[in-house]
C-alpha cells in the first residue's frame, strides 16, 4: 500500500478554531496491488468497526464515520478508558476508485504499432 495525502486550501488563520467558510481540505490518494484487501479492509475493520481492535462497534473518533454524538473506549489493560464524544469534523466530499495497467500492460502498450 502507498497512501499519500496533499492539502489544499489556505491555512486556518493562527488562533482561529471556528470555520471561516475557506475551502480547505486533504485529498487522500492509495496506490494498492487488491483495493478489497488493502484500501477497503482498513476503511471497514480498522476505522469503521472496532471489533478488529478489540472496542466493539466502535468507530474512528477521527477518521471513521461516527455520528460525532457516541463516546469512544481505548482498550487499554487493566482498565478501559472511555472518552466524551468528539464532533464529527472529517467530511469526505466525493471519491473515486481509479484503475493504473500493471508493468507487463504497459509495455505492451509501448509496444503496439500505428
Amino acid at each position: 500500500m502507498i497512501r499519500r495525502g496533499a492539502v489544499y486550501g489556505p491555512p486556518l488563520p493562527e488562533g482561529v478554531l471556528e470555520d471561516d467558510g475557506a475551502d480547505r481540505g486533504l485529498m487522500f490518494a492509495f496506490v494498492g496491488a487488491h483495493l478489497g484487501r488493502q484500501f477497503e479492509f482498513v476503511q471497514s475493520q480498522w476505522m469503521n468497526d472496532g471489533v478488529f481492535f478489540g472496542s466493539g462497534g466502535a468507530k474512528d473518533p477521527v477518521t471513521g464515520a461516527h455520528d460525532g454524538v457516541t463516546g469512544f473506549t481505548i482498550p487499554r489493560r487493566p482498565v478501559r478508558r472511555r472518552l466524551a464524544p468528539l464532533p464529527r469534523f472529517v467530511v469526505t466530499r466525493g471519491g473515486a476508485y481509479c484503475f493504473l495497467p500493471g508493468l507487463s500492460a504497459l509495455r505492451r502498450l509501448g509496444d503496439l504499432q500505428d
